[in-house]
């Protein structure tokens, strides 16, 4: 079904990458944070809106470089155990594969802090070698 609402950047989501089969790597459902800007974020004509993600993972990375920023299991309800942002897996996303968390049942709208957010910044220059 996906979201019916635009999410705003840092926004910590749940992406069906199953659906598309775009990521082999990560081919399940699992946590993301919104790393747009909610202008970019909007729908698009008539269809559904896109944003760009980046992937939480619970495996620690197997060569941990600084594309991929820890995060501990006691910072967000979101994030239930130790995390990796994944910035060398940033993805663009139609709204439809997007959905909101759920921890017993109820909708949890979780944002990632600035602080963190500058924290996946650092991460995603890295993996796109800006400077």
């Amino acid at each position: 079904m996906g979201i019916p609402f635009v999410p705003p950047r840092g926004r910590i989501l749940i992406c069906d990458f199953d659906m598309a089969r775009v990521h082999p790597e990560i081919d399940k459902e699992r946590r993301v944070v919104v790393i747009s800007p909610r202008s970019y974020n909007h729908r698009h004509g008539n269809g559904p809106g896109r944003c760009l993600v980046i992937p939480f993972s619970a495996t620690e990375p197997h060569e941990i470089t600084p594309a991929h920023v820890p995060f501990a299991d006691d910072i967000y309800k979101c994030l239930s155990e130790p995390t990796w942002a994944l910035c060398d897996l940033v993805t663009s996303v139609s709204h439809t594969r997007l959905n909101n968390v759920q921890i017993g049942g109820v909708n949890q709208f979780e944002d990632v802090s600035p602080q963190d957010m500058a924290r996946i910044g650092i991460g995603l220059k890295h993996s796109l070698a800006i400077a």
